[in-house]
C-alpha cells in the first residue's frame, strides 16, 4: 500500500484575446504510464468581457471545468475564496468534479493610481461533491453553492494589480480578501 500517488500530466491551454473578451480554454491529462498510475482528463473554460459604462467599467466573468476518470480528492475543484467566490473563505463553498463560477465588477476611478470596485460572486460544485472520493465537501459541511458581494480597491504595482476587498457571504458573515492580478 503507498501513501501517495504518482501521476504524469499533458497539458493543452488554448488563449483567445479580442477587443475587450478573452477566451481561455485548458486541458489536462493524466497520463498513466504505469499501471499503478491516476488516468483522468480536467477541463476548465474561463470567458471574460470587459463593457465600458461611461468613467466605470463592467466586467462579466464566468468559468467552469470538469473532470471525468479517477479523481483523487486533492485534485478536485475548490470552490470559494479570494479568486473565486468572496464573502467565503479559500474552498469553502465546496469541493468537487464539476463547478462553475460567475463573476460581476463594477470599477471605477477613485484618484490615481486607486480604483474601486463593486463586486458579486455565485459559485457550485454543480452537486458533484458527492461524486469526490470521500465526500470532503459533505464531511466539512460544504454548502456546494454559494454568493458573495462586495466592495474593493485596487491599485497597480509592478508586481500587478494589488486587490484589498471586502466582501459579504449569503450567510450575512463578512471578511477581508487580498489578492495579487485580477480576480478570476
Amino acid at each position: 500500500h503507498k501513501d501517495y500517488d504518482e501521476l504524469l500530466i499533458g497539458v493543452l491551454r488554448t488563449v483567445y484575446s479580442g477587443n475587450q473578451s478573452q477566451l481561455v480554454m485548458s486541458m489536462e491529462q493524466a497520463i498513466p504510464v504505469k499501471q499503478d498510475f491516476l488516468n483522468f482528463n480536467r477541463l476548465r473554460v474561463r470567458a471574460e468581457r470587459t463593457i465600458k459604462a461611461g468613467f466605470a467599467r463592467l466586467v462579466v466573468t464566468t468559468k467552469g471545468g470538469m473532470i471525468i476518470g479517477d479523481l483523487p480528492p486533492y485534485e478536485a475543484f475548490s470552490i470559494g475564496g479570494t479568486n473565486s467566490v468572496r464573502g467565503y473563505g479559500e474552498g469553502a463553498v465546496g469541493t468537487g468534479r464539476h463547478y462553475v463560477v460567475g463573476s460581476g465588477e463594477l470599477h471605477f476611478p477613485l484618484f490615481s493610481p486607486l480604483e474601486g470596485a463593486l463586486f458579486a460572486d455565485y459559485g457550485s460544485d454543480i452537486d458533484s461533491g458527492p461524486t469526490v472520493m470521500g465526500d470532503p465537501a459533505g464531511c466539512r459541511g460544504k454548502p456546494g453553492s454559494g454568493y458573495g458581494y462586495g466592495v474593493g480597491v485596487r491599485v497597480d504595482s509592478p508586481v500587478g494589480p494589488l486587490r484589498l476587498e471586502y466582501a459579504w457571504n449569503d450567510k450575512k458573515v463578512g471578511r477581508f480578501h487580498f489578492g495579487i492580478g485580477y480576480h478570476g
